[in-house]
């Protein structure tokens, strides 16, 4: 329904600006349909002829299908996303990894034919919902806090949900880096003493030999 909604108005536009006719250009709802689908669709569930269908009849049908979608019942999430959508770990860039993230959930949505429950004020909120419920342990933790004391009006639009999540994602890589520059250098030094004291101990019972 948006889609279409979209095309009228760009081939509207369009033939406003070259003073083309509408009509003869703008493509019709019978003609966008596959001609082997519409007609299996009038024989078996329209009870309605191919000649008479009109356009005005399949928007009516479409209509039907979209609100009989919308009011099934809620798919489980978790059974939907709890196996797919996980953060690439072995993707370098912080950035890129949160992308491909949102985009994972974007391909979960399509594959899964929901991508219409998460349309609208309430949709969004749905997916925002999602995208922080299945987010890697510390970043879901940082995630959920922001959300809830700092950065609310992110819960209700992806592109601030996103501009958060990839922050805290930053952040987290740089306090991960810093943590194993740390035990790196702890294991260093370490090593450092235990090859100290057994060149000492060596020495020591090279002395005592001699002795």
């Amino acid at each position: 329904m948006k889609l279409r909604k979209e095309y009228v108005a760009v081939i509207e536009a369009r033939c406003n600006a070259a003073n083309e006719d509408v009509k003869a250009v703008l493509r019709s709802v019978h003609d966008s349909f596959d001609s082997n689908l519409l007609e299996t669709m009038c024989e078996t569930r329209w009870d309605v002829d191919l000649e008479n269908v009109t356009d005005e009849f399949l928007m009516d049908k479409i209509k039907e299908i979209t609100a009989s979608f919308k009011n099934r019942e809620l798919p489980d999430m978790n059974d939907l996303f709890s196996d797919e959508l996980k953060f690439d770990l072995t993707i370098s860039d912080v950035e890129a990894r949160v992308t491909a993230y949102f985009h994972l959930a974007n391909e979960i949505f399509k594959r899964n034919g929901v991508s219409d429950l998460f349309l609208g004020e309430e949709g969004i909120k749905r997916k925002c919902k999602v995208l922080v419920k299945f987010l890697p342990g510390g970043l879901k933790t940082k995630t959920k806090n922001e959300l809830e004391y700092r950065s609310g009006e992110a819960k209700l639009a992806v592109r601030k949900l996103y501009s958060v999540v990839s922050n805290l994602a930053l952040e987290l890589e740089k306090e991960t880096r810093a943590v194993k520059k740390v035990k790196a250098k702890e294991a260093k030094h370490n090593k450092a003493f235990v090859k100290e004291r057994s060149v000492k101990a060596f020495n020591k019972k090279t002395a005592r030999r001699s002795a």
